[in-house]
């Protein structure tokens, strides 16, 4: 929680949030930060324990916010479409409620990764309507992270979640 170890990209301009797609135009800048620090490397020519220099990778480990941010900023479906959650294969508005956890199989994040390169690849606006609708998944510049695994990574309001107990 140290300031020097946080990195602060921007606000987005208000008074109303960005479309969809357009989101990826604010973050593609820190993006592409993150995938150089991943890729190449930072490298700090002396620090107090390394005199000679030292090669740091950096990453993103989390993505924090609410429900309706984390369904934007990772380009997935909202909760009141058939994709409802972003970290099982829970599909469909008829299994809403379901409590049998232990039968819960978390989403495979090389084809989510799949879906939303065919969505980013497709030729039409309707082409993309109905990758959309088959699979819940749009592109999102945060799959130029070669680790980004939405369904592990995106955390969903943790505060309100502890302090309602929910």
């Amino acid at each position: 929680y140290k300031p020097e170890n946080m990195y602060l990209a921007g606000i987005i301009p208000g008074p109303k949030q960005p479309s969809l797609e357009n989101l990826n135009h604010y973050i593609r800048p820190l993006i592409n930060d993150l995938v150089d620090a991943w890729d190449h490397g930072i490298k700090f020519t002396k620090t107090a324990c390394y005199p000679n220099g030292r090669l740091t990778r950096s990453a993103v480990a989390l993505v924090v916010c609410d429900l309706p941010a984390a369904r934007h900023v990772s380009s997935l479906a909202g909760v009141s479409s058939h994709f409802y959650c972003s970290a099982c294969k829970c599909h469909h508005k008829s299994t809403y409620g379901r409590v049998d956890c232990d039968n819960w199989e978390p989403r495979d994040r090389n084809e989510l990764r799949k879906y939303a390169e065919q969505w980013r690849d497709a030729a039409t606006t309707s082409e993309r309507e109905k990758l959309f609708k088959a699979h819940g998944v749009r592109y999102s510049e945060l799959w130029r992270l070669t680790y980004w695994d939405p369904s592990r990574q995106l955390i969903i309001d943790p505060m309100h979640c502890l302090l309602e107990g929910l």
